[in-house]
């Protein structure tokens, strides 16, 4: 969710971590198939992605509760490291969870720059890798790797179905876009636009703004001026926040339509803390707690933690899903990884985001895509209501 290092930025980040006094470079050991698998969460704990990863960790955490930390006949043990949102931190937490704690699996990730910051260290270890959170297209395309699977939705996934979405049922001209200055609000808004405008569609003014904008009133005196038909945005977090609470202080809440990835109204992560600010927001999003798909989890996470689910819970939980169902069809045996792959490609699997299948090309998981829309609930709880599922949506892959 922040800047995407390009390549030469990714082999100066695997420089610098080498040069510090962890294990690189020794090889790693074979490990017993009878011991407990030890299975490796890497997400934030600290920095601006926390509260994000402490619901991965609870979501992932509850699946194993519920299966006795057990998996292919194996027990499971779980390791949990904090890249603090930082590339170079992530590395180095990576390096020492492959040589000195011989994982045999990772998984996590919230933001984008840490999952392709370590992409090529997975890679060249060829460790079973499962990319929780992070959107960036190139995981899915120039920098796929037959080690990476990802269980959850790229750039292109939510701004293709939110620009179908827009231009069927709100409106085919007089909008604009609003988007975070930064890689994964670049994704989301020139995917968006570029559908859009593939259907027939008219885009106005773009406009971009800082990853932490602390005050949105230029920008909402902007669009008071304007008064667009609707307003497509990618917002995340703390934005988020301040943006939807800002609509309404300036009462501008209700009078513009507001369209954008699902992390602009996560049910968890922002609905929770801008409650009836967030009313008649319209989103595109792998991950609704209103999906039939999520009730059981939605239902259990409840009893665990007292609020209802968003993204990073959901994948947290989602990828101890995959990897229980990878390890039961190899019986825990991890010796065979071919066989393990192949297992995860052969026929979907039911997830708590829904029905999940793997795209042979990339191992990008192709997913139903819900269309939300932010009412109240029979609590009176504002409540991401399904109001249309675009089925199995897959990536253009390695090609695009």
């Amino acid at each position: 969710m922040t800047l995407s290092p390009t390549r030469a930025e990714r082999r100066r980040l695997l420089l610098a971590a080498a040069a510090g006094p962890l294990l690189f470079g020794v090889p790693r050991l074979l490990r017993a198939q009878d011991g407990p698998l030890k299975i490796a969460l890497l997400t934030s704990l600290s920095g601006p992605f926390a509260s994000l990863g402490e619901s991965m960790r609870a979501g992932l955490e509850l699946l194993l509760k519920q299966c006795n930390y057990e998996m292919g006949g194996r027990q499971v043990q779980l390791l949990v490291e904090d890249d603090h949102g930082k590339p170079d931190e992530a590395i180095r937490k990576v390096r020492k969870l492959i040589e000195r704690d011989q994982i045999d699996i990772l998984g996590g990730v919230i933001s984008a720059n840490i999952a392709l910051a370590i992409r090529d260290i997975v890679h060249d270890a060829q460790l079973p890798t499962f990319i929780s959170n992070a959107a960036a297209n190139d995981l899915a395309r120039g920098a796929a790797s037959p080690y990476v699977f990802r269980p959850t939705k790229t750039s292109w996934m939510l701004g293709h179905t939110g620009a179908l979405w827009t231009f069927e049922q709100i409106e085919k001209s007089g909008g604009i876009t609003l988007g975070s200055d930064y890689t994964a609000g670049r994704e989301y808004i020139e995917d968006f636009a570029k559908t859009y405008q593939e259907q027939g569609g008219t885009l106005g003014e773009r406009i971009w703004t800082p990853l932490g904008t602390p005050d949105f009133a230029p920008i909402l005196m902007n669009l008071a001026a304007s008064n667009p038909r609707f307003v497509y945005t990618f917002l995340a977090g703390a934005d988020a926040v301040r943006f939807h609470q800002q609509m309404q202080d300036y009462q501008l809440h209700g009078k513009i339509q507001i369209v954008g990835p699902g992390a602009l109204y996560d049910q968890e992560d922002v609905i929770a803390t801008v409650g009836k600010a967030a009313l008649g927001g319209v989103s595109t999003f792998h991950q609704s707690p209103g999906a039939a798909a999520a009730q059981e989890f939605v239902a259990a996470y409840q009893a665990s933690r007292g609020r209802l689910p968003g993204e990073a819970s959901t994948a947290g939980y989602v990828t101890g899903q995959v990897i229980q169902a990878g390890l039961e069809a190899v019986k825990g045996d991890l010796s065979n990884k071919a066989a393990f792959k192949q297992a995860l490609l052969d026929q979907p699997i039911h997830t708590a985001f829904g029905p999940m299948a793997f795209d042979p090309r990339n191992n990008q998981s192709i997913l139903d895509i819900y269309v939300n829309r932010v009412e109240q609930d029979d609590q009176g709880r504002p409540f991401n209501t399904v109001v249309h599922t675009y089925q199995r949506i897959q990536d253009p892959g390695p090609r695009s």
